[in-house]
């Protein structure tokens, strides 16, 4: 079977169409948005997001308190592993179902007929308020630098919050114009933010390994000394909260389902980019994780840092060069605004998919693709509106704001593991089709099953306060389950008033994805065979 494989629909086409659009009108939708990306900027984009080593510099606070500098490591290491297992069923699943609505189309495709629907519409809209709370913690990440910046080298300036919604507020427009402006341009940006962030990772680990050798720590301190100040009697519960928030690092590796639309081959690229995203993330966060806390020399000025970034105080502390901390935390700013122009790329697609199925109110605006642009133009609109608006709560509250953007994690890492425990509870060989990237025998299950065990586990987690006591001290509780369930029933509330009669989800043609995940499977081995005979 050659490159250009065709696959005829039915005898009153108007033209057969090659194997990517086959599988996508397979799914119900015709292609709309233009295949630019390959597997290279496909990657990138997907490691561009979940840049593993820049979200544990972000996100350490809460483990450098509940264990010390072995709750960094071995959090870093139990997160690597675990969501690299997440990643592998979710990767088979999208292999399997290539759609821009991601888990969310995967869980109509899996459930059965009389729950697809209501399945599907509960996952798709946890996925998007999980991704645009991500959004928005990278644009408060950025906002925080900038102040933390300026408050640094001009003591006598306290910046006031809403200098930081200022900023946050720019920060997502500058994004959103770039995604608007030069959407041509998009494939090639996230090969180059791949490049920039591996080159970045090891000037880093580089230069903070070498000036900072002199002063290191023990190996005693970093792997086994652990230092719990949580206020948890238990170092056992307290590290395992750390544990939980390390996922953080490896966050959103569903990105690239999310532009299956717009890669040739997506039911075999798609998985590549999500294990390779994977792959890629523990390989630069766990050394950096060891150097970062070798180099560290004092945690508490690190925890108490008047910056309130930890690794700001940390490259401090190894460099003992104001200056050249400044230059290694602003390129973790760099990277977080290319992750975040990303972000806005990737639930523009969720949300368009939702709406496209009915899925969101007035969804016939958010469902169109702009001419000019070929972007979802109205449903980034409609994006910007929610982050703007959210990012107003900072202003009100910093403890807030904080807390939802924690539930981010749970929010995403739940709609990864329904569809895989629904395979897993109906049947892996009775419920999948064909696909490409297939994990075998009883190893699938143990997938699935293991990575909802583990979520189910881990949200309980994500819903208990990193320290204590909590009584009497608002800032220190943990909101997390009051966001989760208030969320929820206003998803539901919505589903029962507005969408139970009108969300049916795509017009599935399951014959026809089959013979296109077949036909898939086949250009596959014969172009390894021909591969191998050249060889």
């Amino acid at each position: 079977m050659s490159p250009t494989t065709v696959i005829e629909l039915s005898p009153a086409s108007d033209q057969d169409l090659d194997i990517d659009e086959t599988q996508l009108r397979a799914n119900g939708h015709a292609g709309e948005l233009p295949r630019r990306f390959g597997l290279l900027s496909l990657l990138g984009l997907g490691f561009n997001i979940t840049n593993s080593w820049i979200g544990l510099a972000a996100s350490i606070t809460i483990n450098l308190t509940d264990g010390g500098r072995p709750a960094v490591v071995w959090g870093c290491v139990i997160a690597f592993f675990v969501s690299g297992i997440i990643t592998l069923g979710l990767a088979e699943l999208a292999s399997a179902y290539p759609s821009a609505g991601g888990q969310y189309h995967i869980t109509f495709m899996v459930a059965s007929p009389n729950t697809r629907a209501f399945a599907a519409y509960v996952v798709g809209w946890m996925a998007l308020i999980g991704w645009w709370i991500t959004h928005a913690s990278g644009c408060i990440f950025i906002a925080l630098n900038v102040v933390a910046f300026a408050a640094f080298y001009h003591p006598s300036y306290v910046p006031p919050r809403w200098h930081v919604w200022l900023v946050y507020t720019a920060t997502h427009g500058i994004c959103v114009a770039i995604n608007l402006g030069i959407p041509k341009l998009l494939p090639a940006f996230n090969k180059f933010a791949l490049y920039l962030t591996v080159t970045a990772f090891i000037a880093s680990i580089v230069t903070v390994g070498v000036t900072g050798s002199s002063t290191r720590v023990t190996a005693s301190e970093v792997f086994t000394d652990f230092m719990n100040t949580s206020g948890w009697s238990s170092t056992g519960l307290a590290f395992m909260i750390a544990a939980a928030n390390s996922m953080y690092a490896f966050v959103a590796v569903d990105a690239a389902t999310h532009i299956a639309e717009e890669v040739p081959r997506p039911s075999l690229n798609v998985p590549k980019a999500m294990v390779g995203t994977i792959i890629i993330g523990g390989i630069t966060a766990i050394p950096f994780a060891i150097v970062l806390m070798l180099c560290m020399t004092d945690l508490t000025s690190a925890l108490n840092s008047s910056t309130g970034l930890p690794s700001y105080q940390i490259y401090i502390q190894a460099l003992r060069n104001p200056t050249g901390a400044t230059i290694l935390q602003a390129v973790v700013a760099l990277l977080y605004f290319n992750a975040v122009i990303s972000l806005v790329t990737t639930w523009s697609r969720l949300s368009y998919a939702l709406a496209r199925d009915n899925g969101l109110p007035f969804s016939n605006t958010f469902a169109r693709i702009h001419k000019g642009t070929q972007q979802p133009l109205n449903s980034i609109i409609l994006g910007t509106a929610v982050v703007l608006i959210y990012g107003l709560l900072y202003i009100a509250s910093s403890v807030a704001f904080n807390t939802i953007v924690g539930s981010s994690i749970m929010f995403l890492n739940i709609t990864y593991v329904i569809p895989q425990a629904i395979v897993a509870y109906r049947g892996r060989e009775k419920v999948l089709p064909p696909r490409p990237f297939r994990l075998p025998g009883y190893f699938g299950y143990i997938i699935n099953w293991f990575s909802t065990i583990w979520v189910i586990f881990v949200s309980v987690l994500f819903c208990l306060p990193s320290t204590m006591p909590v009584v009497g001290s608002p800032a220190s509780m943990n909101y997390t389950s009051v966001v989760f369930i208030g969320f929820l029933v206003l998803v539901l509330l919505f589903w029962a008033f507005a969408k139970r009669k009108k969300f049916v989800g795509p017009d599935v043609k399951e014959s026809l994805l089959r013979e296109a995940n077949l036909a898939e499977m086949e250009l596959m081995h014969t172009r390894d065979s021909m591969m191998k005979l050249e060889a």
